[in-house]
């Protein structure tokens, strides 16, 4: 005999990264970080206020602190945003180290236990309504005469329904 063991689709969070560097530094550098960029494929998807890079497995965007008076970049803030770490990932590090810039990890902050609670109590409202609707009444069927192999079929086949119905509603609820 088989046994199986059903676990929930792991969702992997989003990772990253941001590099903060110096202005002056930046602009002399930042054709190396352009030709990086297009060495990993990554393509252009910005205009002249939002500085945005996008590939396959990446998106950098580049944010800059301007002095307007003096035309110079005070400070220049690279964020790298990737589902796991890459060879890029690892380029912007080395290239940011070596600019003398400080590197971080952007964590996602954790869903509060509030929250979890909350989408919890939901879960269980929209399925007890969902029940409702859909469950077989079993003494209804027998009284009307329904044989017993057609009831505990009605049954599994409700079971199968509602766990269909939680994994849907785990799913939605999950996003809002």
């Amino acid at each position: 005999m088989r046994t199986t063991v059903k676990r929930e689709p792991t969702v992997r969070q989003p990772m990253r990264f941001r590099f903060v560097l110096d202005g002056p530094k930046y602009s002399r550098h930042k054709a190396a970080l352009k030709e990086m960029l297009r060495e990993h494929r990554l393509a252009w998807r910005g205009n002249m206020t939002e500085f945005v890079w996008i590939g396959p497995r990446d998106r950098v965007r580049a944010e800059f602190d301007r002095d307007a008076a003096k035309d110079v970049t005070v400070r220049a803030t690279i964020t790298w945003d990737g589902k796991a770490k890459t060879p890029l990932l690892n380029e912007l590090k080395t290239w940011a180290f070596s600019l003398r810039g400080t590197t971080e990890e952007v964590r996602a902050p954790k869903p509060s236990a509030s929250a979890a609670k909350e989408r919890s109590d939901r879960l269980e409202r929209e399925l007890d309504l969902w029940d409702r609707l859909h469950r077989p009444d079993v003494e209804a069927l027998r009284t009307a005469g329904r044989p017993a192999e057609w009831i505990e079929r009605d049954l599994r086949e409700w079971k199968k329904a509602r766990e269909a119905k939680r994994r849907e509603l785990v799913r939605t609820l999950g996003d809002q």
